[in-house]
Order: structure tokens, then C-alpha cells, then sequence
């Protein structure tokens, strides 16, 4: 049995990134799969500190938050940027992923189909279009988003554009839009995916969730 447990409901949002940085790095761990009834007895023992999931059991911690976990697991297995510059460079691009990560689950949230097409008509085409340009800017996008490896920011891209726009259940529908508002971003997503043949083979064979 692993030493890491992952508590996290049964859908991508704010838990998958984490999900993939494991696979990606080719650690076995728990993958608990919350439900809604499993949630107060979590709260009540304290184990969700903040009353929300994710929640990460490693190194003998309680790690919560997402963003926080997954900057924990990036600098336990080398995924974080050194320098002062590269940090900016990494966590800027994290940011800039939650603002549109928290439109679209807003817009998901709401049962209203037509405010989450209304979102990829009219926001996603600027956001894909400006992730691309900070993708250029290092080695004319021909790499990784910071420094010469693969990092923290790579995996916040990534996990927003492979769930909503390129895997098998969305990429007939909005893989074209990536392709042409970001062809280079999307040449980058491929790269990034057969860096790893173990986050490879969890996207192949994980459930298909729409969240």
C-alpha cells in the first residue's frame, strides 16, 4: 500500500492536476475518490483542515489546498523553478490558469450549456492565444514553458487544456480551436504527453468525467 493518498471527488477540476504531476512522476498512490457522503465525516475528523478537498497524505503530513499541494509535489520531485525569475515565471502562469479554471467551473456549475460555450466563444481564444505567446517566450515555444524542463507551469497548462479541450471525449470539438489559436501550444501538449509513459497510460485508461 502507498504512503500517498490522494482524497478528491470523482471528477478533474481542481484535484486532476494534482492526479497527473503523480502519474506524470510515476508514484503509486491512493486515489480515493470522495463522495458526497464521505465529505462531512472527513470535515469532522479534521483530515480536510479548510473543509474542502483536495487533501494530500505524504511524508507523514496533511497537505491541503490545491495549488499548495501541487507546488509541494513539484519541488519534492524537481518540477520547481530555482531561481527568483523562474518562480515568477512558473507561478504567474499558475495564477493565470485559476482565473480561467474559475470561470469555466462557474459557467460548469451552473447546469447552463450556453455560458460554458458562451466562455469558449468568447475567452478561451484570447486565454489559449496569450499562454501561447508566454510559451514563446521561452525558446520560441519549442520547449517547456520555464527554463529548460519541464516544471509546475507546464502541468497547470497542460491539465486545463488536455480535460476541456484535447482529450478523447472534447478534442472533435475543441481540439480545432486550440489548433488554431495555439498550434504551438498544442505541439507542446503532445510533447509534454509522451514525456511520460505512465501519464500517458492514466489518461488512456482513466474514467471519462466531464467536470
Amino acid at each position: 500500500m502507498s504512503d500517498i493518498k490522494l482524497h478528491y471527488f470523482n471528477y478533474y477540476a481542481r484535484g486532476e492536476m494534482i492526479r497527473m504531476i503523480l502519474h506524470y512522476h510515476g508514484d503509486q498512490f491512493t486515489d480515493h475518490r470522495v463522495t458526497v457522503e464521505e465529505l462531512p465525516a472527513l470535515r469532522t475528523s479534521g483530515l480536510a483542515e479548510f473543509g474542502q478537498l483536495p487533501v494530500l497524505e505524504i511524508d507523514g503530513l496533511v497537505l491541503v489546498q490545491s495549488r499548495s499541494i501541487a507546488r509541494y509535489l513539484c519541488q519534492k520531485f524537481g518540477y520547481y523553478p530555482t531561481s527568483l525569475e523562474n518562480c515568477y515565471w512558473s507561478e504567474s502562469l499558475l495564477d493565470f490558469r485559476e482565473d480561467i479554471l474559475n470561470e469555466y467551473l462557474k459557467a460548469k456549475s451552473s447546469g447552463n450549456s450556453e455560458q460554458v460555450e458562451k466562455l469558449f466563444e468568447e475567452k478561451v481564444p484570447d486565454w489559449l492565444r496569450k499562454a501561447e505567446t508566454r510559451l514563446e517566450r521561452n525558446n520560441g515555444g519549442n520547449g517547456w514553458f520555464v527554463a529548460d524542463s519541464i516544471s509546475l507551469a507546464d502541468f497547470a497548462v497542460f491539465q486545463t487544456v488536455w480535460d476541456y479541450m484535447l482529450c478523447e471525449a472534447k478534442v472533435n470539438r475543441r481540439g480545432p480551436l486550440v489548433a488554431s489559436c495555439a498550434p504551438k501550444l498544442r505541439l507542446w501538449a503532445d510533447r509534454l504527453l509522451e514525456s511520460s509513459a505512465s501519464l500517458r497510460h492514466y489518461l488512456e485508461t482513466r474514467q471519462v468525467l466531464d467536470f
